[in-house]
């Protein structure tokens, strides 16, 4: 008796992609985050619902995912963003980033670029190396308004790994806005992202889980 195929003459399973996995983890901090506000304030908690919710539409767009012609896993992921290193002409997808250094990215393009487009060659601010009050190693940014605002080296470190942020060693030891970087601020900036969250996909809405 020949064997039987249960699926779908067309179907496949979808590659797996960097924006989707960033998307899977965002939808995950967001239910956790509002499950411990909701807690702290007193008000009722549904946390089974918006797992069921975000299990339901992940499942959805996995089946229209499966009906699509088979691409290779990341044909439709930007360049940079298939770049593990981040070393690409092409910005980082905001999404990619994550969270903890993506608030620091933000905070940093924020006031040595500001909102601008198109964003200007050269950034008026910098980081220089500091040692935090527990003694680890840190970072501080200095603004061109005078602003001074610290962070931890290992909130730092990813945006590095990125090639968000370039060294540089004159007049001294500081991390200054990649080319990269600035590319990756103005895509964030024209696409309307006001805030870190703001994850500016470059898909469509019914892409997102």
């Amino acid at each position: 008796m020949p064997r039987l195929d249960s699926k779908h003459p067309g179907a496949h399973k979808p590659g797996k992609t960097p924006h989707r996995t960033a998307a899977f983890r965002e939808t995950a901090r967001d239910i956790v985050h509002k499950d411990r506000y909701d807690r702290r304030a007193g008000m009722s908690v549904d946390t089974a619902g918006a797992i069921a919710r975000a299990l339901e539409r992940a499942y959805v767009q996995g089946f229209i995912d499966a009906q699509q012609p088979s691409p290779a896993a990341t044909d439709d992921i930007p360049e940079a963003s298939r770049n593990s290193s981040g070393k690409s002409d092409e910005a980082v997808e905001w999404i990619l980033i994550p969270p903890r250094p993506r608030d620091a990215f933000w905070t940093i393009c924020l006031f040595a670029l500001g909102r601008e487009t198109p964003v200007t060659e050269n950034a008026s601010g910098h980081l220089v190396a500091v040692q935090r009050p527990s003694g680890r190693p840190g970072w501080k940014l200095v603004s061109r308004d005078g602003l001074e605002k610290p962070f931890g080296h290992a909130t730092i470190l990813p945006l590095l790994r990125l090639g968000l942020l370039d060294p540089q060693y004159e007049p001294d030891r500081r991390l200054v806005i990649s080319p990269l970087g600035r590319a990756t601020w103005q895509r964030f900036v024209e696409r309307g992202g006001q805030y870190p969250e703001d994850l500016t996909s470059p898909f469509d809405d019914g892409d997102a889980p």
